[in-house]
């Protein structure tokens, strides 16, 4: 069990490239302690504190002083056991059940299965409202303290309790080390072909290309990349997918602390389609030395919002006295010599809210026809899921989705005048208007909905009709 965001930021900020060195510099210590009065003082510690500390202790502390006085969250000390989480991590490998969990009117789902976990094996669905682990009640638990509920050490058992279609159903399941899915892909119509890219771990590129020759074969003709959320992993990963799409070129300009430019090549590819990028404040690192290069050369256009901005490079160096230093070495620039770092991209077409961003996204790379699904938690766009709290519930016989959603869907703006409080639809010269109060408005945790038969009566090719399994379906043709 995993929730979503936090599998994707597991492995966020981290580090951008494993490199192997052969010296490390370190800065001086703040004072000019010599060598002989930092082991006289580690001595005396040892001998008289009241803890006693020993070697081991003494020595982190110290390696772990010196990495604060660089202020940088990037470098980092890790002994065995912590490096191997952290590669574990990187590698977007974790011990649970399988299910990605989001809260909506304070009550848990699973927003999501992961394929081939032990959750979808038991028969857990996506909707599924969690209420008890081993018996217990979970009623009011938030998606964290659920977590430690479901967690467990590989090979151990829980029995999940959920409410489905007004029955509760039990589900014991064995916990196991799953790997999060990294690329996985589909053709959303249209000839749109999607793929999403969780991290960039070492098998990332060769993942991704598989993907992509797949919805080539199936008669693509334009790209969706998904990287949102995606906060990096490593150079080489993103340099083999660059390298699909740029015939003769360069990543990204690498500098080291001297000034030195190292630049990345890439060469070979070049494909016959369009590439749409989503981004937004989650996508780091590797994700951004991607998506950078590729608007650089005129690949791709970016959508959704501005990127998180970490353009710095870690090398991995490992100690001849055990542990591994993380260590930020490089700052990058893409193509055009843009700064990343702190800054972000800025995507083309700049898009809030997840269903949105896809939605527009989906029409940026020439789609048309829409069928969107929205369940609890979540809303599923041309068999794309995305995590999306709040998109809509049902008032007696009526359903009210999500104003902006609706919007998105019905390819109209948004706007509100503040002195009348009027909110207003438009597309093209046509403009509607709904006074606050309107009962064809409803606001649910901060949101304002609109009920979807009068969106249906406003925007022609616009349909709308409650799905057998309780949910909101939504056409656009």
């Amino acid at each position: 069990m995993m929730n979503r965001m936090n599998i994707r930021r597991r492995a966020s900020f981290a580090l951008l490239a494993a490199l192997v060195g052969a010296t490390i510099w370190m800065p001086s210590a703040a004072r000019a302690e010599t060598s002989e009065q930092v082991n006289e003082v580690r001595q005396l510690l040892e001998q008289y504190h009241l803890s006693k500390p020993d070697d081991k202790d003494l020595n982190q502390s110290a390696i772990d002083g010196m990495v604060e006085t660089l202020h940088d969250p990037y470098t980092e000390y890790f002994d065995e056991e912590e490096w191997k989480k952290f590669s574990s991590d990187l590698e977007q490998n974790f011990t649970g059940i399988g299910i990605v969990l989001i809260e909506e009117d304070g009550v848990v789902y699973a927003e999501d299965v992961i394929p081939g976990s032990p959750a979808e094996a038991a028969g857990l669905l996506p909707g599924d409202a969690i209420v008890s682990a081993d018996g217990k009640s979970v009623r009011g638990l938030n998606v964290t303290e659920l977590q430690k509920q479901l967690r467990g050490a590989e090979g151990t058992r829980v029995t999940v309790g959920v409410e489905r279609d007004g029955k509760t159903l039990a589900f014991p399941i064995v916990r196991k080390t799953l790997q999060l899915p990294v690329a996985t892909g589909q053709m959303m119509g249209d000839g749109v072909g999607y793929v999403a890219l969780s991290g960039f771990t070492s098998d990332a590129g060769s993942l991704f290309a598989d993907q992509v020759a797949k919805l080539e074969k199936a008669g693509m003709r334009s790209l969706l990349i998904d990287l949102r959320n995606n906060g990096g992993g490593y150079v080489t990963a993103a340099q083999h997918i660059a390298g699909l799409f740029i015939k003769d070129g360069v990543l990204a300009h690498l500098k080291d602390r001297d000034g030195k430019d190292d630049p990345i090549s890439v060469s070979g590819g070049g494909k016959p389609y369009p590439v749409t990028i989503l981004v937004n404040g989650n996508s780091a690192s590797a994700s951004e030395l991607l998506a950078g290069a590729l608007q650089d050369y005129g690949v791709a256009k970016l959508v959704g919002t501005k990127t998180f901005g970490k353009g710095v490079v870690q090398s991995i160096i490992p100690l001849k006295s055990g542990g591994v230093l993380k260590v930020t070495v490089q700052e990058y620039y893409t193509p055009n010599g843009r700064k990343v770092d702190k800054t972000g991209l800025t995507p083309d077409h700049v898009i809030e809210g997840a269903g949105e961003q896809l939605i527009g996204a989906y029409r940026d790379a020439g789609g048309k026809a829409l069928t969107v699904g929205i369940g609890k938690g979540s809303v599923v766009i041309n068999g794309v899921r995305t995590a999306r709290p709040n998109a809509a519930f049902r008032r007696g016989s009526s359903w009210y989705v999500n104003l902006r959603l609706a919007a998105a869907l019905a390819g109209a703006k948004v706007g509100y005048d503040s002195k009348t409080k009027t909110i207003t639809l438009s597309r093209g010269s046509t403009i509607y208007k709904l006074k606050s109060g309107d009962s064809r408005l409803a606001n649910k945790n901060g949101f304002n909905l609109i009920d979807s038969g009068t969106l249906a009566r406003w925007f022609p090719g616009l349909t709308a009709e409650a799905a057998a399994n309780g949910q909101l379906k939504l056409t656009v043709r």
